[in-house]
């Protein structure tokens, strides 16, 4: 029931949050938007993508290091798995596929992969609020932001002190988790202050957050951990910029070269809003805040929405093929890697994990 729930409240807010695409963009010049597109940039912007996608596998590999080395040929298609198990089932479930279908593979402890793929989402976070606090110095300084508006700039600079000091504050939270045997009784005693119904998930939590952690002792390794998320987001940033030149997006700017500072923006508000639970594939917590930050510095409401709307596609649909021609060779499907059902490499069932959250 509470399952069912969720997925429900999942849809909801998707509906929600695509009511409000289509009320703030301009359709008409939405559809114009999408006919001048050159789309002979679609190639290379997937190519840089993918690129992204191998240093995923490659950051993963880092994090599994200590459990047991994987070769990164090994590991791509699992992770390509799961980024398309993200795409088509509810609840971020594809985090779970991931770590069941490395089980299924190699034999691994499901658990164990699992609060790696925790760790991951949070450095993922992490990364995004950095480009944010990179970005919006920049877009500040250029004047991108209504001058004539104090409100608007005080508004625009808290978000980026914000986001910086929660970068930094999280950096020290996560060493001391993994480092401090008495920060994590300090974590299990705030979870026992929860409602009883929900104690035991947060515990779980924690638990697997801990596991995942412990390929992170000496505070290095957090650094090293970092700098395997920069490549990944930089990549999938190119990406992004690559789909806002097909769109002219750089006209709306002087110097053009202020487009990369507004795509670092845009890069972080779309992916960590799909943090918030929604339907498969974040459909409308993507588009609503990628357009709505392109609309905050001056981009045509219509041409920034068809910008979120093609952008999404591309991100969705290579990934989701390819994922899918991966697990058909290995003759397995989705279906058997949500079914419930106990193997010795299994420690917990997926019904049970649904919490794990984080970008697409």
């Amino acid at each position: 029931m509470i399952k069912n729930r969720g997925i429900w409240l999942g849809l909801a807010v998707s509906v929600a949050f695509i009511a409000l695409f289509f009320l703030t963009v301009d359709i008409q010049e939405m559809g114009g938007a999408l006919a001048d597109a050159r789309y002979q940039y679609v190639a290379p912007a997937v190519a840089l993508y993918f690129v992204a996608v191998l240093f995923r596998t490659l950051r993963w590999q880092y994090l599994l290091a200590p459990v047991r080395r994987f070769g990164a040929v090994r590991l791509f298609p699992v992770v390509t798995v799961g980024y398309m198990a993200n795409n088509l089932l509810p609840a971020r479930l594809g985090e779970v596929v991931r770590a069941y279908y490395l089980a299924r593979r190699e034999g691994f402890n499901t658990s164990t992969g699992l609060a790696t793929i925790i760790v991951e989402r949070v450095y993922d976070g992490l990364t995004l609020l950095f480009f944010a606090a990179v970005a919006v110095p920049i877009i500040i300084l250029a004047g991108l932001v209504d001058e004539s508006s104090t409100g608007t700039q005080v508004s625009w600079g808290i978000f980026g002190a914000g986001a910086l000091l929660v970068f930094l504050a999280a950096i020290g939270v996560l060493t001391l988790l993994a480092i401090n045997p008495g920060f994590v009784r300090l974590f299990e005693w705030l979870a026992n202050l929860l409602p009883s119904r929900l104690r035991p998930k947060a515990i779980e939590v924690l638990n697997l957050f801990v596991t995942g952690l412990s390929a992170l002792r000496e505070p290095r390794r957090h650094a090293g951990l970092f700098m395997r998320s920069l490549p990944v987001w930089l990549f999938e940033g190119a990406m992004f910029l690559v789909i806002a030149i097909s769109f002219d997006l750089q006209d709306f700017f002087s110097p053009a070269v202020l487009l990369v500072p507004v795509v670092l923006l845009v890069t972080a508000v779309s992916n960590l809003a799909t943090a918030i639970p929604s339907s498969p594939g974040s459909i409308g917590t993507f588009e609503f805040p990628a357009a709505a930050a392109l609309t905050l510095v001056g981009v045509g409401a219509g041409v920034a929405g068809a910008y979120a709307v093609m952008l999404h596609v591309y991100l969705l649909l290579p990934i989701t093929a390819l994922g899918l021609v991966f697990l058909w060779s290995g003759h397995e499907s989705l279906t058997s890697l949500t079914r419930r059902e106990e193997n010795p490499s299994t420690a917990v069932p997926i019904g049970e994990a649904e919490m794990v959250g984080g970008e697409r």
